[in-house]
């Protein structure tokens, strides 16, 4: 009978096989100790049989060469004193009378009290006021034949029961046609463009006959710095990730920033931000919309072989406040007037001034053909020393003032051209139909922070 696997119970079996194990093992490390010691015996004589020499292995040889930037031990000079090696200082002893566990009396700091997760409550009475909008080109495609072509997507959210909706502008920039995507619906539902501002990047759709579910607009000037925040919207595209939330916190409430040569003031918050997330609202924990995200920065800056650092978690949302104005205006009258004489400007500070030998000013950068100061005479490269009386020392003095006129004043200002001043008069007019790269001198996109345009 075969006892494959089987081991036996049997004491007294147990300790004579535990007796013959033991000899032999005792044995073999018997045996490897006296092999071990005979090979060293032999690698020490081998090279005096041989007629070489043992090496010195001294401590001087082991020592390893400093590296750069490390200090190098070095052997004392002939006739010199070696210098001792300084002792670390002991390590105090702690007596054990003195081992008393201390008190750990640190305070919290004082909190409103934290309810359970209200998110998904949010997410799901929000949600349903988040539509998807498409943005269709006119192409012509193989045969000749114009066809609408899906260009790209954003988000936008239900203001009105009344079917208007606020996305922001840059969605809709140069539609052929905008359809909007309701939550639940499976088909495009056509939307009219009631009006659109590429400055303050708002734009207001409509959409007839549908149920919609408006959303509660909030104060964004009680917003603070810390608050939670939440992020809805159709990163990436309208369909694969439709209606994603994400959730972070407001990292800062007034942030003058420029896109594309516009500068205006947003919410910044961690919450991720994706293409396609454009347009979407910005909700506080009571379900409001506080703002309208418009963009994030991808890039941090540059290494030194000129690639491109990523920023993340640095998010941009308008304020819905700043929105809602613009938005009445839009809906109203259809677009924004400003008045603005078409130039882009930049500062000579006292600094730049006396490096270049000129009056300090703001500098055109650039002037917009068949505009305003073009048609005044006003070059690229002169310096606006003087406007309406108020000697001009920024850029933006002259900006504010532009601002503060109405479309159709004059605007009589001094400028230095070639080491002479010379008197202009300018007409404003409304600076929304201004061509900002069509320039009859200077660059057509100049740096955005050195060059506001008035």
């Amino acid at each position: 009978m075969e006892h494959n696997g089987y081991y036996t119970s049997d004491p007294k079996h147990q300790k004579e096989n535990e007796d013959r194990g033991g000899n032999l093992f005792a044995g073999i490390v018997i045996t490897i100790v006296i092999v071990l010691l005979a090979l060293l015996i032999v690698g020490l004589v081998w090279p005096t049989i041989l007629g070489g020499t043992i090496p010195d292995y001294s401590i001087t040889d082991l020592t390893p060469t400093p590296q750069a930037g490390e200090d190098a031990i070095l052997p004392p000079v002939d006739g010199a004193e070696a210098t001792a090696t300084p002792q670390p200082t002991a390590t105090p002893v702690v007596p054990d009378q003195d081992r008393q566990m201390p008190n750990l009396d640190g305070i919290a700091p004082a909190l409103p009290g934290l309810a359970d997760n209200p998110i998904p409550d949010i997410y799901d009475a929000v949600s349903p006021g988040v539509v998807g909008v498409l943005n269709y080109v006119s192409v012509k495609n193989e045969k000749g034949k114009t066809v609408d072509t899906l260009y790209g997507s954003g988000t936008g959210f239900v203001v009105s029961s009344e079917g208007y909706i606020l996305t922001n502008a840059h969605v809709v920039e140069g539609a052929h046609k905008v359809t909007v995507k309701v939550f639940g619906e499976q088909e495009e539902r056509a939307a009219t463009l009631i009006g659109s501002d590429t400055e303050t990047d708002i734009a207001v759709l409509k959409v007839e006959s549908a149920q919609l579910q408006p959303l509660k607009l909030g104060d964004s000037d009680t917003v603070r710095v810390g608050e939670y925040v939440l992020a809805i919207g159709n990163p990436l595209s309208s369909d694969e990730l439709a209606n994603t939330i994400t959730f972070g916190i407001v990292s800062a409430t007034k942030r003058e920033v420029t896109i594309d040569n516009y500068t205006n003031t947003y919410l910044q918050t961690d919450a991720a931000i994706n293409f396609g997330n454009s347009g979407g609202p910005l909700i506080n924990l009571n379900g409001e919309v506080v703002g309208i995200n418009s963009a994030k920065t991808i890039t941090a800056g540059y290494d030194d072989l000129g690639n491109a650092v990523s920023a993340e978690g640095i998010g941009f949302a308008l304020p819905i406040n700043q929105v809602k104005k613009i938005m009445e205006v839009l809906i109203t009258k259809g677009y924004i007037e400003r008045p603005g004489i078409g130039v882009t400007v930049s500062t000579i500070d006292e600094a730049l001034a006396e490096e270049l030998g000129v009056p300090i000013g703001a500098r055109v950068e650039s002037v917009v053909k068949d505009k305003p100061a073009d048609r005044a005479g006003v070059l690229a490269g002169d310096i606006i020393v003087e406007a309406n009386g108020t000697t001009i020392t920024t850029h933006q003095q002259l900006v504010g003032i532009v601002l503060s006129q109405m479309i159709g004043d004059e605007l009589k200002i001094k400028v230095y051209r070639d080491g002479e001043y010379l008197d202009l008069t300018i007409v404003l007019a409304n600076k929304t139909d201004m061509n900002f790269n069509d320039v009859v001198g200077g660059t057509p996109t100049p740096l955005p922070e050195a060059t506001p345009k008035p």
